[in-house]
């Protein structure tokens, strides 16, 4: 390890490794710190997710104007990424529906949602949504073409070997457990995996830290107020083929939005939904794959590891998406994985922002859903941002 690293980018999740690749490619030498034990692997939000790729329409840009404008910006970035790099990942699109005549304003509200965010989005019948989709039930539903699948874990793999290719060194099971600011730059303490530790110094820090940014944070700033609230979601599966009222042909299906209750505050939620996944076909090509999940099942998590436990009952699965998936029955499901979201407490949008004590760190806070989708254009906009400041 050399005594003085330029940039140190804490977290190599999507978006930590996406904030690697691209400062690696400027030149720039660049350190990243993983506490898991490989990038692609352990219990973070880049791999337990239902991977849908996100088309963008649920973010007011008046509100959530960071994702309202990057998820945008990111899924065409991200698709591009895909087809270059070999990502397992389909264009699938994705139905939000209505199953009854109350929900039809709701669709309408997110239609113009999303065309204000440039994201294609049409309105169309019962019907025509049981063309595209016959198991499901609904008198009308919004289609939203450029929504789709990845194999998330594939994808965090490949940004993390083009980082490497092009010049950055990762350390996995590795804390950043203390920084002290010094006029020659930050001095980074790091615990390995045995309880060892060693120091550098950095001339910035970037935190990626996804569930644990706010306390990268706070080690940068003790008195930052930014708490992440951790929210833990369950997802059960089926199996898509098992009977002919399950075929789904491969879309993901979403309910109207729906709000979520915790102690610290009420989340938006976009609902338990079905979303495919994906599976090698005997020619080698991305196919969709036989198991479907249904997830998340979400409620507030005791703390930011509570990835094993009690499951809820299937039947609460079941009753969330029966109303528009009728042929589904209590005994298709069977638990698939449990995923921690890093909700923000008091606030909607994500915080991109360098820290008011100390400008050498640019923190990157509260980066929940869509924050694989947009791990590029967040990555961009880090580079944006070190420009404007002169970095």
């Amino acid at each position: 390890m050399s005594e003085r690293t330029p940039v140190c980018v804490v977290g190599a999740g999507a978006v930590g490794c996406a904030v690697a690749l691209n400062l690696a490619r400027q030149g720039r030498e660049v350190f990243v710190l993983e506490k898991n034990s490989g990038v692609s692997q352990g219990e973070n939000q880049s791999t337990r997710n239902s991977g849908v790729i996100h088309a963008g329409l649920y973010y007011d840009p008046e509100t959530r104007p960071l994702k309202a404008g990057l998820c945008a910006r990111g899924v065409e970035m991200l698709y591009d990424f895909c087809a270059r790099h070999a990502v397992p990942h389909r264009r699938c699109g994705k139905l939000v529906v209505a199953v009854e005549e109350h929900e039809k304003p709701i669709l309408e509200l997110y239609r113009q949602r999303a065309l204000g965010n440039q994201v294609p989005a049409e309105i169309i019948s019962g019907a025509r949504a049981r063309e595209m989709e016959p198991q499901v039930k609904a008198v009308e539903a919004l289609h939203l073409p450029t929504s789709g699948i990845i194999d998330a874990a594939a994808y965090v793999h490949r940004l993390y070997a083009q980082g490497s290719n092009a010049g950055a060194t990762y350390l996995t099971q590795t804390s950043l457990s203390g920084v002290k600011a010094t006029p020659e730059g930050l001095e980074l303490t790091i615990t390995y995996r045995d309880g060892a530790t060693d120091s550098f110094l950095c001339g910035l820090l970037v935190n990626c830290g996804g569930l644990y940014s706010d306390e990268v944070a706070r080690l940068v700033d003790p008195q930052s107020a930014y708490q992440i609230d951790p929210v833990r979601g369950e997802a059960a599966k089926f199996y898509r083929h098992k009977r002919p009222d399950l075929g789904l042909v491969g879309m993901n299906i979403y309910p109207t939005p729906q709000k979520l209750v915790t102690p610290q505050g009420v989340y938006f939620t976009v609902g338990v939904h079905l979303t495919p996944t994906l599976e090698t076909g005997p020619d080698g090509q991305t196919v969709i794959g036989q198991v479907v999940t249904v997830c998340p099942l979400q409620r507030p998590a005791r703390d930011k590891e509570e990835f094993s436990g009690e499951y809820r009952p299937m039947k609460d699965f079941l009753d969330k998406v029966s109303a528009f998936f009728p042929g589904l029955r209590l005994e298709d499901l069977e638990p698939h994985q449990v995923g921690i979201q890093a909700r923000m407490v008091g606030h909607q949008d994500w915080v991109l922002e360098f820290s008011p004590r100390e400008p050498r760190c640019l923190n990157l806070l509260g980066i929940d859903s869509p924050g694989l989708t947009a791990s590029l254009a967040l990555a961009e906009r880090v580079e944006q941002m070190l420009d404007q400041d002169g970095r």
